[in-house]
């Protein structure tokens, strides 16, 4: 006989269910549309079990019918798959001062945004307060939070070498805003999102094997070998920011003198202290086409550096591509070519040198690929 503190039978079955209707979302997500032989072939689960599932999902709206398959002799299956419109997450991200969210369904459509000020003595705070912002106000309320983080997240979930996010030592972020907004959240750093998206949907697109160079208000690269991101032990692999200027490196403190001299802050200085004064939001471009003897030699200064962070990675990983994303992206043409002519020429494999194509939507587009991957996940937020 079951105690009142014991589970009833009914729980057991909406878990059951609740898994089964996971692993069909799932299956879908990663291969749709597929017939319901085939959802059935590939979960295990009978097909009156996937029938019924399916009906289900269907009547919520997560699903979708799309077409017919091709008869080979019996009746044409019906094709199903996801409906992306359906699914929305949101987006969270730095800008300066200023903390930014973005909802997107799962097709890459942005349906809302906001910006407000980031209190760095608050980072818990500030975030979950732009989410909610977006959250109560959404006709498709987002399942799964991803921070974009500039920094290091360590396989523990604690934060490191992260300025602009204030004081972080030991903090979890992710822990803690799934705390403050009861939603599901992903913490990864931001230039692993803006590789992947690249590499889904912009310059990167079916290269397995490539290195990302992000420059911005710092420098990091990404690694994907064989399709994945390459975290390294601690995940701070890509840390290239922290490459010594020369033979003798330094403490690395929280910012490594590689990146404060070769970030377009680091840039901006350097031509003042030249006599050249370049507009901190357009320093790159106002650089490539400013014409003296000064502008010419820093420019090539510049060329040279990143150049050098380059074939840095080309040497340890034999990336196919290299990728430069963020101000690198101002570049103009020749100067361009001077980057890729300095890379291949120097790099001991052919290595491809390509630009960014995505801008500000990389992020967007690398969360979405960031979360499909843990369907589970963005399941137990979707139906729950």
């Amino acid at each position: 006989m079951l105690s009142e503190s014991q589970p009833a039978a009914p729980t057991g079955r909406d878990a059951l269910r609740r898994i089964r209707s996971g692993a069909i979302f799932g299956t879908l997500l990663a291969a749709g549309p597929l017939a319901r032989t085939d959802l059935a072939h590939r979960t295990g689960y009978s097909p009156s079990t996937v029938t019924g599932i399916v009906q289900e999902l269907s009547e919520a709206g997560y699903l979708r019918v799309v077409g017919q398959q091709e008869s080979t002799g019996g009746r044409r299956r019906t094709l199903i798959e996801l409906n992306r419109s359906a699914v929305t997450i949101a987006v969270v991200g730095l800008r300066g001062a200023r903390i930014w969210c973005a909802v997107i369904d799962l097709e890459g459509t942005r349906l809302d945004s906001a910006e407000q000020e980031f209190d760095p003595q608050d980072p818990v705070g500030s975030t979950a307060s732009v989410v909610m912002t977006l959250h109560r106000r959404a006709g498709i309320p987002p399942v799964h939070v991803v921070v974009a983080l500039p920094g290091v997240v360590a396989s523990d979930g604690s934060l490191a070498l992260s300025p602009a996010f204030g004081p972080v030592a030991h903090l979890r972020l992710a822990d803690e805003l799934e705390a403050a907004t009861k939603l599901r959240t992903t913490v990864e750093n931001d230039v692993n999102l803006i590789a992947l998206g690249e590499r889904v949907d912009g310059a990167g697109n079916g290269v397995d094997d490539l290195v990302l160079i992000h420059i911005a208000e710092g420098i990091g690269a990404t690694i994907i070998s064989s399709g994945e991101v390459l975290d390294g032990a601690s995940r701070s692999a890509g840390e290239i920011g922290f490459l010594p200027q020369g033979l003798e490196a330094g403490p690395h403190g929280d910012r490594g003198d590689f990146e404060k001299r070769w970030t377009a802050a680091g840039i901006q200085e350097e031509a003042a202290r030249l006599g050249l004064v370049l507009p901190h939001e357009t320093a790159i471009e106002m650089l490539c086409a400013t014409d003296s003897t000064v502008a010419r030699q820093l420019l090539d200064d510049v060329v040279r550096a990143w150049a050098f962070a380059a074939i840095v990675c080309v040497c340890v990983v034999n990336p196919a591509r290299v990728i430069f994303s963020g101000d690198a992206v101002a570049l103009g043409e020749q100067a361009r070519q001077q980057l890729r002519d300095r890379v291949q020429s120097a790099a001991p494999s052919p290595t491809e040198v390509v630009f960014a194509e995505l801008g500000n939507a990389a992020i967007l587009h690398g969360a979405i690929a960031r979360v499909v991957k843990a369907p589970a996940v963005l399941f137990a937020g979707a139906v729950g």
